[in-house]
């Protein structure tokens, strides 16, 4: 297992002694870890934002200029599924770190228990949403997509047109060898040539299928009944 970790954290010096824990945890695990180093929020943003490649973020708070916490909050815009953990020497940011959804905090200096918990738990939950990824072929290159950031697939002619939180990918397949790859219970048609994440989808009318982004999907007379009822098993289940 490939796991891929950022460290954005400005106390260079600190590099050797994160990466030694990193090395001696992957090899007792039998992961291997590809670990990269960065110097500033600032140098992420500008070299990593929104291209979603790591497994698991290590985040500084306390940094120069954009902080670690401030940094988390523009991740989670695009992504949702990457474990983070914050490192600091303050615990004034606790709570605004789970609200980004933080799977540790760690108080510097790390303590090396403290950072094989953290990568312990990071594992974990990495190892439960693997199955979430999809790898497909775009434009001569593998492409690895979480299903849960496809809020929509559309046929335009003979293209299929994916809309994600914050791009959009189009290429030539059919919607049925699409929907093959993903999850029935959570991808639904809306009509004929529209399959919509219930996860993205806010109201069902008899008419549309209005998305969080405010888009509305044309729904067809037959996939009313099928959409509505997915829908509210999806979210009202428990």
């Amino acid at each position: 297992m490939l796991v891929r970790v950022a460290v954005v954290e400005d106390e260079t010096e600190l590099y050797g002694y994160y990466g030694k824990l990193m090395e001696a945890w992957g090899k007792a695990r039998n992961v291997r870890l590809a670990p990269t180093f960065i110097a500033s929020a600032e140098e992420y943003l500008f070299k990593y934002d929104r291209q979603n490649i790591f497994d698991i973020i290590f985040l500084d708070v306390c940094m120069k200029d954009m902080n670690g916490m401030e940094l988390g909050h523009e991740i989670r815009k695009s992504d949702r599924n990457a474990q983070i953990v914050f490192l600091t020497g303050k615990s004034e940011y606790v709570f605004e770190g789970y609200e980004i959804g933080a799977v540790r905090y760690l108080i510097k200096p790390v303590r090396e228990d403290e950072m094989l918990k953290a990568l312990d738990a990071c594992l974990e939950k990495l190892e439960g949403s693997r199955e979430d990824y999809l790898i497909m072929k775009y434009q001569g290159e593998n492409l690895r997509i979480s299903r849960s950031e496809i809020m929509l697939i559309q046929v335009e002619g003979h293209y299929l047109k994916m809309q994600m939180v914050d791009r959009a990918y189009e290429w030539k397949a059919s919607l049925k060898e699409m929907l093959a790859k993903l999850d029935p219970a959570r991808f639904v048609p809306a009509n004929r040539s529209a399959v919509v994440n219930l996860e993205f989808v806010s109201k069902i009318t008899h008419e549309e299928c209005i998305l969080e982004n405010g888009e509305a999907i044309p729904v067809s007379r037959g996939a009313y009944g099928p959409l509505n009822e997915a829908f509210m098993k999806y979210f009202f289940k428990g």
